[in-house]
């Protein structure tokens, strides 16, 4: 499968700078300071000295942000990375191809290539069995909105779902419900 093999090609590349960034940023001895400033943080009277504890927590802070954003950048690649095995192993040309048309269409309404993280993101909205319909529907709305990102496209699609939009037709016939009530505001009472 050429596709999955570009997929791989592509997740490979990343696979050397995520080491360097984990290297660069020293995690392991972050880890271990965080370790040690949360062992001060129990110890009785920490909090009585306020200046020091202000300093300690906002480094303790800075640690622990640095080390999650490398920590959920690896648990991505591996994501992904299983991702292809999966579908691999399940030889599901169906998928492959649903998932290039999507990556297709926001590739082309994005004007630009979208990146593996964005790949893995429209692939489980598909494995997941969000209708292509309600995607492109939220693409179109964030298009419209002036907004290029998948993340703004699956907050959309997460509101949508939360109020029960199964299709299109659902966002649709919303829509005219909430013009329908706007007319009956819009119309003057008093003067009439």
């Amino acid at each position: 499968m050429v596709e999955l093999d570009q997929f791989k090609a592509i997740l490979n590349s990343y696979a050397k700078p995520l080491v360097e960034v984990r290297d660069s940023l020293d995690l392991a001895n972050k880890e271990k300071r965080i370790e040690e400033l949360e062992r001060k943080i129990e110890e009785p009277g920490f909090w009585d000295k306020t200046e020091l504890s202000q300093r300690i927590m906002k480094e303790l802070r800075k640690m622990q942000d640095c080390v999650k954003e490398v920590r959920d950048l690896e648990s991505s690649y591996e994501d992904i990375n299983a991702l292809i095995e999966l579908t691999e192993e399940e030889e599901d040309r169906e998928m492959i191809k649903e998932i290039q048309r999507e990556i297709a269409k926001f590739e082309k309404e994005f004007g630009r290539t979208l990146s593996p993280v964005e790949y893995e993101t429209i692939s489980k909205w598909i494995e997941s069995n969000i209708p292509i319909d309600l995607i492109e529907a939220a693409l179109k709305e964030a298009i419209l909105s002036g907004v290029n990102s998948i993340r703004y496209i699956d907050k959309i699609l997460f509101e949508w779902n939360k109020k029960g939009y199964k299709t299109s037709s659902d966002i649709i016939n919303k829509s005219k419900k909430d013009e329908y009530i706007e007319e009956i505001y819009d119309y003057d009472w008093l003067n009439e």
